[in-house]
């Protein structure tokens, strides 16, 4: 009922305004994100492709809209496919849509043993969290723990220490998190003490 609903509410805005107008491109936004909700992942890729293609018409190749569905096709789509359109919505103007993409295009590479490579784009999605939330927030914090990991030791301790004093602020001296952090750092410690030449 509720899949036919939006079927339906996307035939009218397309009989209304056209295949390539943004009230169309909204209407077969809501239908995929339905239908990935839904776990019908196949129908939710050829929709929201079809959603993409709408959004280049409406708003332009380029354009935040656009890109945020690319986005959301990419986080549906098999990892070689995927990898693209990341990259094509991480150069997003909107920071909290090029974030994410950076974040997971970093994940990629270091599932591919490229810690230079993951470090690049989670360098770059630090900027966009920054520009989002500031240069304390939460997502920064998490960031920063992962770039810790991909940079050497003196680096990711300077990382490190900065999402420590994060997490203590934000989130309490006893949460999981800051605990999570406090116990990184001061195991990248012992090991750049530990290091031949310390």
């Amino acid at each position: 009922m509720l899949r036919q609903m939006f079927e339906e509410a996307l035939q009218r805005r397309t009989a209304e305004f056209g295949r390539n107008d943004s009230h169309t491109a909204q209407a077969s936004r809501d239908l995929g994100l339905f239908l990935q909700r839904s776990g019908d992942l196949a129908g939710a890729r050829r929709v929201l492709t079809e959603t993409v293609a709408i959004d280049e018409e409406a708003f332009g190749k380029d354009a935040a809209e656009t890109l945020e569905d690319v986005s959301a096709l990419a986080a549906i789509s098999p990892k070689a496919a995927a990898g693209p359109l990341l990259k094509r919505a991480a150069e997003s103007t909107d920071p909290s849509v090029a974030g994410p993409a950076l974040s997971t295009l970093a994940e990629m590479r270091t599932a591919a043993g490229d810690r230079p490579g993951a470090a690049a784009y989670l360098r770059r999605a630090l900027e966009k969290a920054e520009a989002v939330e500031g240069k304390d927030g939460t997502i920064v914090a998490l960031i920063l723990n992962a770039l810790a990991l991909d940079v050497d030791p003196k680096e990711g301790i300077a990382y490190l220490e900065r999402a420590l004093a994060i997490d203590r602020t934000k989130l309490g001296e006893n949460d999981p998190a800051t605990r999570s952090t406090a116990r990184k750092l001061a195991t990248l410690k012992r090991q750049f003490n530990a290091a031949p030449g310390k």
